[in-house]
């Protein structure tokens, strides 16, 4: 009897350990977890700022524009090309032309295009060449008319026209039309034509240099 008495109590022992084995297996938490939200429901607290420029300040300018001719003016007849070109955004955009009249015809030096030719025809040519040595801008430095707009290419960028009752060569009534462009919070000359008045109404008045402009919407009263 022995045997079979084992046999029984391996066999029971045997059956305890699989329900136990079962219940353990049963009693755990299946449910899957409960997804975490993400905060892509979040409103963004981010302000969106959008570019915008400055509004032009129009007599600011207008004062700046006219200080910076006034220095050229100076310049030119004191023959002083350091001091001059200070006042130029010498570039190969640089232009320069004069016309003035004499013996009832037209004498034109000009229009001459990039800096070191400008810089070479003021110096080399009008400061001493055979009677036009010795002449002046004149009668006055004051610039009477003005129109400053953003550039085309550059929103934040301004360029300016300016036009003054002035000439090389004051002999005879004239008119000196001036483009500047600002860099770097400074105006700089671009580009300058001067003409006497007989030129000037032989021309009908349009200008040498490319870059002048007079549109309506950018004159600046």
């Amino acid at each position: 009897m022995k045997p079979k008495s084992t046999q029984i109590l391996f066999i029971l022992f045997t059956i305890g350990i699989l329900i136990t084995h079962i219940v353990g297996c049963g009693s755990d938490d299946d449910t899957p977890a409960e997804p975490t939200e993400t905060s892509s429901t979040e409103e963004s607290t981010e302000e969106v700022v959008i570019a915008s420029s400055k509004p032009i300040d129009y007599d600011a300018e207008k004062q700046a524009i006219q200080e910076v001719f006034s220095t050229f003016y100076l310049a030119f007849n004191n023959r002083d090309m350091p001091e001059l070109k200070k006042t130029w955004h010498a570039t190969t955009a640089a232009e320069f032309a004069v016309v003035w009249v004499a013996g009832g015809f037209n004498e034109q030096v000009g229009p001459t295009v990039s800096w070191a030719n400008v810089e070479a025809t003021i110096q080399q040519g009008l400061w001493v060449g055979q009677g036009t040595a010795g002449q002046k801008w004149g009668n006055t430095n004051r610039l009477s008319e003005f129109w400053i707009r953003r550039k085309k290419t550059g929103s934040r960028e301004l360029e300016a026209s300016a036009r003054g009752l002035n000439c090389f060569r004051p002999g005879a009534p004239g008119t000196t039309l001036v483009y500047l462009v600002k860099k770097n919070d400074k105006w700089l000359i671009e580009q300058i034509d001067s003409m006497t008045q007989p030129s000037l109404a032989s021309r009908r008045g349009k200008p040498l240099i490319s870059k002048y402009f007079t549109d309506p919407d950018a004159k600046a009263e």
